[in-house]
């Protein structure tokens, strides 16, 4: 666990898993037992997480970055990357943080050996690439606990106790209240921060498509059919356009499986990248 620092006095906070040099980079705002939990067998990688710039234990900023946040956040991945002596990685990231990595495959192609996109494809172009509207209810109403509730359960998806169970209920209300308590436990300035979608100059269904065609890397693509946020149309439409891409989709999943069952994750991502080429001088 230490700090990196960045051109023009930032810093992110960065932690390590496991050993070796298969190496598996993330960023996001927050982590939890996902992708710490790739460092053990059957993958047994090198994971590095960090937590992206305006979060947490990395640098505060009051302005969004000029080139905006995804860009930013992916040129800090990079930057990490270079300050600890990794040529090329897999990047894995969760919801916003699988956008850093679709940002990361067109800014940094020739860094990444493959990218496994968790509930992150890019978002449906029906509206203003600025913001998700669900981004937005929670932004105006960040101090509503009410308000904050209900979105996050559209956003992890339906479940019904007669048919998936009362445990399973019961660790989604869990789930909730614990990101409706990190959410009010946010100074204003990290809760204002809105990355936006992914590729927000696509504003429209033909261009989204052709920037997607042009990723030309090994992507993995995994997703909740019950997503309340990232469509089984936007899954779809990633999967189409890039060439060679793999998708896992749970019928019975949302936007939450990374955080509330991330066991189901480990398999199919081991045999992906046990199908990777092997880069020379690594295991």
């Amino acid at each position: 666990m230490t700090t990196i620092p960045l051109e023009g006095g930032a810093h992110v906070w960065v932690e390590e898993h496991g050993g070796g040099d298969r190496h598996v980079l993330s960023s996001a705002m927050g982590f939890s037992r996902y992708p710490a939990i790739l460092a053990e067998q059957p993958t047994g990688a090198h994971v590095v997480t960090v937590q992206a710039r305006g979060f947490g234990r990395s640098s505060r900023s009051a302005q969004p970055p000029a080139i905006g946040w995804l860009d930013q956040w992916a040129d800090d991945v990079v930057a990490v990357a270079d300050a600890l002596g990794i040529d090329r990685f897999v990047y894995t990231g969760v919801s916003h943080g699988a956008g850093i990595g679709w940002h990361l495959a067109r800014r940094h192609p020739d860094r990444l050996r493959a990218l496994v996109s968790v509930v992150g494809t890019p978002h449906d172009r029906d509206g203003d690439t600025s913001s998700s509207a669900g981004r937005r209810e929670i932004v105006e109403n960040r101090r509503d606990p009410a308000v904050i509730e209900r979105a996050m359960r559209t956003i992890g998806g339906p479940l019904d106790a007669a048919v998936d169970g009362p445990d399973r209920v019961a660790l989604r209300d869990a789930f909730v209240a614990e990101k409706v308590a990190a959410f009010l436990a946010m100074d204003d300035e990290e809760s204002r921060i809105n990355q936006g979608m992914p590729y927000p100059e696509a504003t429209d269904e033909a261009s989204l498509r052709a920037v997607l065609a042009g990723v030309d890397l090994p992507v993995l693509v995994i997703a909740g059919m019950r997503d309340g946020v990232i469509s089984p149309q936007s899954t779809l439409r990633a999967l189409t356009c890039v060439r060679g891409s793999v998708g896992v989709l749970f019928e019975d999943e949302g936007h939450f499986v990374a955080d509330e069952r991330p066991e189901r994750l480990v398999g199919p991502i081991a045999e992906f990248l046990a199908g990777l080429p092997v880069l020379e001088g690594a295991r």
